[in-house]
């Protein structure tokens, strides 16, 4: 009767363990998928839907707290878990607009998007251009995308808008312009337009 109990106690251990190891394999590829940004795919915030009961937040409400201090930039694949969620968390609260935000002008973003073409392209330091540069909008503006085959660090979106087109983030900011990201072959990187200091970098291969 005692190996009978053993046997079942054993057997119930080991589904429970096998059960826990491929709910963390699934986790783990979320969390990569999430944080790589594809740019192949639409942005998708990886937190749990708003319950329509929850009350839209304030513009009072604070950032999520960063997975990485202020003056550090990358969080790769490798990171803990906790850390790669809490990169989800804030890059997500980053481009997503608030009660107090300027309503988004999608021709601006439209304008912005032709004029950045050509600043990309001169950016660019990959060997692969036609392929992999182009100049996307996303959230019909909300998120300006800068893609590329190499060049994509924490101080490109900015150099891009700011320094060769002159543009101010606060001019940005004024037409609903919320993050600019650049995306090469192997990083992310998302500049805040309502904080110049708020950049954050990510493992991101990109497959198109």
């Amino acid at each position: 009767m005692r190996t009978l109990r053993t046997t079942a106690v054993v057997s119930l251990a080991i589904l429970v363990l096998s059960s826990i190891a491929c709910d963390n394999e699934e986790r783990k590829k979320a969390l990569i998928d999430s944080v790589s940004g594809d740019a192949a795919k639409p942005t998708v915030s990886a937190l749990p839907p708003r319950d329509a009961a929850t009350p839209t937040p304030t513009a009072s409400v604070r950032m999520p707290e960063r997975p990485i201090p202020k003056g550090e930039t990358m969080v790769t694949q490798g990171a803990p878990e906790e850390v790669q969620m809490k990169a989800i968390a804030y890059m997500a609260s980053m481009k997503a607009p608030r009660p107090d935000d300027p309503p988004i002008d999608e021709a601006y973003a439209s304008d912005l998007v032709t004029k950045l073409k050509p600043v990309l392209l001169g950016m660019d330091k990959g060997p692969d251009k036609p392929r992999w540069n182009r100049v996307d909008m996303q959230a019909k503006g909300r998120q300006i995308d800068m893609l590329m085959s190499e060049g994509c660090d924490p101080k490109a979106p900015f150099n891009a808008v700011v320094q060769r087109l002159n543009v101010p983030l606060a001019t940005l900011l004024s037409h609903g312009i919320l993050v600019l990201r650049c995306n090469d072959v192997k990083q992310q990187c998302l500049q805040s337009v309502r904080d110049p200091e708020d950049v954050l970098c990510t493992t991101a291969p990109r497959h198109r």
